[in-house]
């Protein structure tokens, strides 16, 4: 298309109307206009009329202008064509990321025609891209930029994410240097929420209902009976920084419900905040995929939820007590004594932190500090810890639960004597898991997989298979119970040894870890996983140079042991040696990037291949 002055344009429209209010607009700039009135024959007529640009006209409920989209951008043929797409349902905008552009109805003509010349300039730039590695001065201007404006930090170490989200936004654009998408992004920061669009594909990360139970748990049994004590009035503010897409504040609101009988007699705000709008607008809607709920109990489906085909709908009870809201962490003012965001209860803040600096983390930090009332609450990611962040706030690890309080000088009383959850110690310690309570009330998710038919199990083997899909489903009660007729047929099975040693390091019975290591290491003294737990259950007990040794020789019998490193360069940093935990760092991410891709990383906690990488990598950014 170069030297071309016009376009030639085809609008594939399923209302009759669009053509007849953009053709004569569109003509009168010069440019050529044909329209076809069905989305079914659309994809025939751009393969026939091969246009510079596709205008489509999505209404719902109907399905064909989502497909439409997906046959263009599939065939080789047809997916250097840009689409604009045009609805009256806004809330598109965010679903449709790989549009060149999306404009409401009524169309704003001036932003048509603004496309029109973007369009024009880029012209014989458009197809294939190349191009090539971030880097130099191009690499500066987007990592400045996404520190002032975002506070991500991207180091030379993570530079492959940022890399690929930016190509990502290029492609959609047809825009084919670095140099010129930055020029786009800076221009249309807010009119045409870029940043915004190129955030969906900076971060990784996956959520769902009720993620890391032993949190929610000790919420219920500990924290909001603890503030009732304490409070003198019904009223509780608990902030979700960093919500994604609703999950966590719901479960929030739910788990209040649970442990309030009279919380309708309460003043109760769950705030819910976000940097992503398009995060925030699902949230809003409260409707959710069977996976986002795979370890939500039956109970809570029934009470909180409301079933549509294959969707799940929030009930209204629920929705009001959340109240969703933009905020950018690195750029806000909290707290905020004309706001919310003040005198707050408990604040979750879980793996948000780990894309930021330390310097930028250390102020967020002190700042939710500031927010907090003298002893509330500070739940983090199972990554991360207070060490050489702040001094503000104490650990909690009663009950064999990890998160922060406010330092006040009060304690907390347990009132179990455990309490189950995906949570694992917050310095990196990827395994330490919680021993539920046989007297424990009914948990808002799922510790059970689905009964089998009722055929005994005897063998073995495969009594430890069940044992480790109890563990792996976090049902620790039952998983230690099919491990003890595990170790009465063979009391040297070594993995039996080393899953009873982790239930009992995560009820807090370190010495009887300890003990069930050593029965593991006298059967066989090359099994690398028992010198892995023992490293774990010498790091908890705040042993650091005798779990250095441990995790040391698990990595010489299994240099592939990708939690053995990660665990040991996590383990350096707190000890001051930083260049050797970078080292172990880059030894974890060079592993994870050789396993397959949809695998869930042994002793990882449940972390997939996928978010395990993001997670390395933004940690090795985070400690350049």
């Amino acid at each position: 298309m170069p030297g071309k002055k016009s376009l030639h344009i085809l609008i594939i429209e399923e209302s009759r109307t669009l053509c007849d209010e953009l053709s004569a607009f569109l003509l009168a700039d010069g440019h050529s206009v044909s329209c076809v009135h069905s989305g079914k024959i659309g994809l025939e007529a751009v393969r026939q009329e091969k246009p510079d640009l596709v205008i489509l006209d999505v209404v719902l409920p109907g399905l064909s202008g989502y497909e439409l989209i997906q046959r263009l951008e599939r065939l080789a043929e047809t997916r250097h064509i840009p689409i604009i797409v045009v609805s009256a349902h806004l809330d598109l905008e965010y679903e449709l990321l790989t549009v060149f552009d999306f404009i409401p109805k009524p169309v704003d003509l001036e932003r048509l025609a603004e496309d029109m010349e973007l369009l024009k300039a880029g012209g014989r730039k458009r197809g294939v891209l190349s191009a090539g590695t971030l880097a130099g001065g191009d690499y500066q201007l987007f990592y400045d930029y996404l520190i002032l404006h975002s506070g991500l930090h991207f180091e030379r170490r993570n530079l492959k994410i940022l890399e690929r989200g930016v190509l990502n936004r290029m492609r959609v654009l047809k825009i084919s240097s670095y140099r010129d998408y930055f020029n786009y992004l800076s221009r249309f920061q807010e009119s045409r929420q870029e940043l915004q669009k190129l955030l969906q594909f900076l971060t990784v990360g996956e959520t769902y209902f009720f993620r890391y139970g032993a949190h929610f748990e000790a919420l219920r049994t500990n924290v909001i009976p603890e503030l009732i004590r304490r409070k003198g009035e019904k009223r509780l503010r608990i902030w979700s920084a960093g919500c994604s897409t609703g999950e966590e504040p719901y479960s929030l609101a739910m788990t209040i419900m649970e442990a309030l009988p009279d919380w309708q007699e309460w003043d109760i705000k769950v705030l819910a905040t976000d940097i992503n709008n398009r995060a925030l607008n699902r949230s809003r809607d409260g409707v959710y995929s069977a996976r986002a709920l795979r370890v939500t109990e039956q109970h809570y489906l029934d009470r909180y939820f409301d079933r549509f085909g294959e969707s799940y709908l929030v009930k209204d009870e629920v929705k009001r007590l959340v109240v969703f809201s933009h905020l950018n962490l690195q750029t806000a003012q909290f707290p905020d004594s004309n706001g919310e965001l003040s005198e707050l209860d408990a604040i979750f803040c879980r793996n948000v932190m780990i894309y930021f600096s330390v310097a930028t983390t250390r102020k967020i930090v002190e700042k939710f500090a500031a927010t907090l009332h003298p002893g509330g609450y500070l739940f983090l990611g199972h990554a991360e810890t207070m060490i050489q962040i702040s001094t503000s706030f104490e650990r909690i690890s009663q009950c064999g639960g990890f998160y922060y309080r406010r330092k006040s000088g009060q304690e907390i009383s347990c009132k179990q004597p455990a309490m189950l959850g995906k949570e694992r110690k917050p310095a990196g310690s990827g395994t330490a898991r919680l021993l539920r309570s046989s007297q424990a009330p009914l948990l808002p998710y799922r510790l059970v997989p689905p009964p089998v038919a009722a055929v005994p199990i005897v063998d073995a083997e495969e009594l430890y298979r069940s044992a480790q899909h109890r563990f792996d489903a976090e049902d620790f009660g039952s998983a230690g119970e099919l491990l003890v007729e595990v170790l009465q047929q063979n009391p040297w099975h070594l993995g039996a040894l080393v899953m009873q040693g982790f239930i009992q390091a995560n009820a807090g019975h370190f010495q009887k870890a300890l003990a069930a290591c050593e029965d593991a290491i006298a059967v066989d003294d090359l099994f690398a996983d028992a010198y892995f737990l023992k490293g774990l259950v010498l790091e908890m007990s705040d042993r650091a140079m005798e779990s250095v040794g441990e995790y040391q020789r698990a990595i010489l019998l299994n240099m592939d042991f990708v939690m053995s490193h990660y665990n040991l360069g996590k383990l350096y940093f707190r000890l001051g040696r930083e260049r050797e935990g970078v080292r172990e760092l880059k030894n974890s991410l060079r592993l994870l990037e050789k396993c397959a891709e949809e695998i869930i990383i042994p002793f990882s906690g449940g972390l997939s291949r996928e978010v395990f990488l993001g997670l390395v990598s933004s940690e090795l950014a985070n400690v350049a």
